[in-house]
């Protein structure tokens, strides 16, 4: 009960407005990046209305969506700065409740769905594939939070799941990942993922070091370097249909197989990643 406690009320402090929407006061640039060097996305005039994305400042510039459009903004150039603070605005992602009874695996290796449900980032969707997660020129460092936001939501997580032992025993980790859409700075998307499981705890380069030290072995639960493998597979059933698309750097090792929608691959990771995973390990079966 306390733990849940600690975690509603983390929510209620970090979303206090949601699908915020402010105007521009003098004429921006809308950038594919937060700094000055960053693509011209659309030029954005004084009294246009967007869509606040991030909760958080980078640099000066601030997420936003117009007309679908997503990128970076001058933060005093809108109408409510201040807006910066806020969580951005949250799209249920519709996937139904884990039930244990459905979970491949120990339960371990999940999330708590009440705590960590997954949430979409609204401006990926099925018909902007080729301009964002699937782009050659589009990267995770364009959307992640810096580490002076994720460090402060790590210790949050923490408390809510009743975690005491060492923080670099855990990634801080996207339940929807960002190469698959998924919400870069929701604290209902982010948990903290362990590399070993509660018998053996590790951090990131022990598991490494032990995953090449007994390759195949079952002995330690798979955690968030095993989740990493099937990010970057689901990341390329979503974007293996589109036209010159960037594929991962284990697209060689585990190609994909099938082509699945947006939403299936955001599923997928939600609610069933070990059974992919499994699937993968064995002769590289396609998650559909």
């Amino acid at each position: 009960m306390k733990r849940f406690l600690v975690w509603a009320l983390m929510i209620v402090a970090s979303a206090a407005v949601s699908a915020q929407e402010v105007s521009i006061l003098h004429p921006t640039i809308l950038r594919s990046e937060p700094s000055p060097q960053g693509r011209v996305v659309a030029v954005l005039q004084p009294n246009t209305t967007v869509t606040i994305l991030s909760g958080y400042a980078r640099g000066g510039y601030l997420r936003v969506m117009k007309d679908g459009k997503a990128g970076w903004v001058v933060r005093w150039n809108l109408r409510e700065p201040e807006a910066g603070m806020r969580m951005m605005a949250r799209k249920p992602v519709g996937f139904p409740h884990r039930s244990e009874e459905k979970q491949v695996g120990d339960k371990k290796v999940y999330p708590q769905s009440d705590l960590t449900p997954g949430v979409a980032d609204p401006s990926v969707t099925q018909d902007n594939l080729a301009d964002n997660i699937c782009n050659k020129n589009w990267s995770t460092s364009t959307v992640r939070p810096p580490t002076s936001v994720t460090n402060k939501i790590k210790v949050e997580t923490m408390k809510a799941y009743g975690f005491t032992d060492a923080a670099n025993h855990y990634e801080l980790d996207h339940l929807i990942s960002l190469q698959v859409g998924g919400c870069p700075d929701c604290v209902e998307n982010l948990w903290p993922e362990a590399y070993g499981d509660p018998t053996h705890p590790m951090t990131q380069n022990e598991r490494s070091q032990w995953n090449k030290a007994h390759p195949g072995s079952s002995e330690v639960l798979v955690g968030s370097l095993e989740k990493d493998l099937v990010e970057n597979h689901i990341h390329d059933e979503v974007c293996v249909g589109i036209p010159n698309a960037k594929m991962s750097s284990y697209a060689k090792k585990y190609p994909a197989q099938k082509a699945v929608s947006l939403q299936r691959g955001q599923e997928i990771l939600a609610t069933e990643w070990y059974g992919c995973y499994l699937k993968m390990m064995d002769g590289n079966k396609p998650c559909e």
